[in-house]
């Protein structure tokens, strides 16, 4: 195959074939970004599928953006001295091989040798989906971000590590009971937390998944010793190739972006701190990728940081302070329908904007950390048990629900301390001696999208719940058939969090009195209420998503 390779790639470079340079969508714009190749044609090459030519390709150097002729073939004048990677934009219908470790190949690295001769040829051989490839499961999940065990605040309660192997366990096992299509993962960022050698285990992780997992680079998956924003990518683009890039399943076209532009902490040198928004290189990228995409195709973004409105009402996208914000915002909303997906806040926040809004097409999802509480991984996270949202995809019509994570096998940390582990008086469940999460006899499972509390929780006469992914598409949670009401931001907070956060900044632990950790009592729209006059009594919750599944559960006092 190889020799066929070599083989037709000199001839159709004695034939000068270039890539057709046709607009693709409403638009308008080149097949190469807008720019035509003046000088030496640095990178040429290929791309197959099942060792079949693929034509209308789009392939990228990280700035330009050019497509396959009718024979696979693709050239770009790229500037060798910057570019990094050559990636293929994978067509729907297709998916790149994994490496040993299950992470897509869809890139070719540039190495040093090619640079010095100034010629780089890269070759991409897809592999056809098996099936519908419009119908399939995307597994979103965020902030995993381990420490090693001996890590300061990884010995408050639960290891990290602990909850990272039950957290891909879980998502293994989620995989093996779907058979009747494929599946992919995103994972929106902090992989790590600032140990690049812990890469390794999260890679050992996905090799056990059985899907290939899409990633983004978060700001603790920079190298805190690096200098730059771009020097301290390095360790993820050893493990994962490009930080920004973008595919196509079946009829949505996927884009990843790195958003967090990493900067030196005064205080120390280190590669902490950052600023909100793109670069102009991936800026410029963006719109030389979405050329190709047209206007009624649905767009599922992914960034570690919330690109669009937060928890708190501000709008990400239009503070002068995200660079580019603005402009990657009224790109976007250019689109038929656009899934943003975001991690980073530790907070589940769904939103969808009005009719009215400049950005009326965009919904906005942002995950709360997968593996539960930032420093002690306890088993929640802003209200929003450790787990991760599953998407059903068919065609154009896309549906999503919560997957907690049902297993618990790292023991608690009581070293050093007498007090043991919260109460835990506001979680449902418990776990048996196999660490697997029960509700009474029946394991936890994707029946489980809302948390009630009694009468009398909040110290006041109103039944309360908690409904994990609502958005103003749901409609709102009813008690005994009585509609509840939106509890007031200002008013609004996860109790349940609440009791860990109290819990921990109580007792003597490391977070006792720290300024940047406990519970916000304000920015928790998933909560809702309904008075109560009774003393004495019980009910049902009950629920109804945007998709019209109903979910209940039952509540006493």
């Amino acid at each position: 195959m190889k020799h066929l390779f070599i083989t037709l790639l000199m001839a159709l470079l004695a034939c000068a074939c270039t890539p057709d340079n046709g607009g693709d969508n409403n638009g308008g714009g080149q097949n190469n970004g807008g720019y035509t190749p003046t000088g030496k044609i640095t990178v040429k090459g290929m791309v197959y599928g099942d060792n079949e030519p693929l034509g209308g390709v789009v392939v990228s150097d990280g700035l330009l953006c050019v497509k396959t002729n009718d024979d696979g073939y693709f050239e770009i004048d790229s500037d060798l001295s910057q570019t990094k990677f050559i990636h293929c934009s994978l067509p729907s219908g297709y998916k790149a091989p994994n490496d040993e470790n299950g992470v897509p190949q869809f890139f070719h690295r540039v190495t040093d040798e090619e640079r010095k001769s100034n010629l780089v040829v890269a070759r991409f051989n897809l592999q056809a989906v098996q099936g519908d490839p419009e119908r399939y499961t995307l597994i979103v999940g965020a902030d995993p971000q381990p420490r090693s065990s001996g890590a300061g605040y990884d010995n408050i309660a639960y290891h990290s590590l602990d909850c990272c192997e039950d957290f891909y366990r879980d998502m293994r096992e989620t995989r093996a009971k779907i058979t009747d299509r494929e599946v992919y993962g995103l994972m929106l960022g902090d992989i790590v937390h600032e140990n690049m050698s812990l890469f390794d285990k999260y890679i050992a992780g996905l090799s056990t998944l059985g899907f290939q997992m899409f990633n983004i680079l978060g700001n603790h998956d920079n190298d805190p010793k690096s200098k730059t924003d771009v020097e301290g990518r390095h360790s993820f683009e050893e493990k994962f190739g490009p930080t920004y890039y973008s595919f196509n399943i079946g009829k949505q076209h996927y884009i990843v972006l790195d958003n967090l532009i990493m900067k030196q902490r005064e205080s120390d040198g280190s590669l902490r701190d950052y600023g909100q928004g793109i670069t102009d290189e991936i800026w410029q990228w963006l719109q030389n990728d979405l050329r190709h995409v047209d206007y009624s195709t649905t767009i599922m973004v992914a960034a570690h940081s919330p690109m669009f409105r937060l928890i708190d009402g501000s709008e990400r996208s239009t503070s002068g302070s995200t660079k580019h914000g603005r402009d990657y915002g009224l790109l976007l909303a250019k689109y038929a329908k656009v899934h943003a997906w975001a991690g980073h806040s530790h907070t589940t926040y769904n939103y969808v904007y009005g009719e009215a809004s400049d950005y009326s097409t965009i919904e906005v999802h942002t995950v709360a950390r997968s593996t539960g509480e930032l420093w002690t991984n306890e088993y929640l996270a802003s209200g929003t048990p450790r787990g991760y949202t599953v998407v059903e995809v068919d065609g154009d019509d896309i549906s999503w629900k919560f997957k907690p994570t049902i297993y618990q096998s790292g023991k608690y940390n009581e070293k050093n301390r007498t007090e043991g582990a919260p109460e835990y008086k506001y979680r449902d469940w418990s776990y048996d001696e196999s660490g697997v999460a029960k509700i009474g006899n029946k394991v936890l499972d994707d029946s489980y999208q809302m948390k009630a509390y009694p009468r009398g929780t909040y110290g006041d006469d109103y039944i309360y719940v908690d409904v994990f992914l609502w958005d103003n598409k749901w409609e709102v949670p009813y008690f005994n058939g009585m509609k509840m009401t939106q509890v007031a931001s200002k008013y609004s907070y996860s109790m349940a969090q609440y009791e860990i956060s109290n819990f921990y900044s109580t007792y003597g632990y490391q977070l006792k009195d720290s300024a940047d950790y406990g519970v916000s009592t304000s920015g928790h729209p998933t909560l809702f209420r309904i008075y109560e006059q009774r003393a004495t009594g019980s009910g049902t919750i009950t629920v109804k998503d945007r998709f019209g599944n109903t979910f209940s559960t039952n509540v006493s006092w």
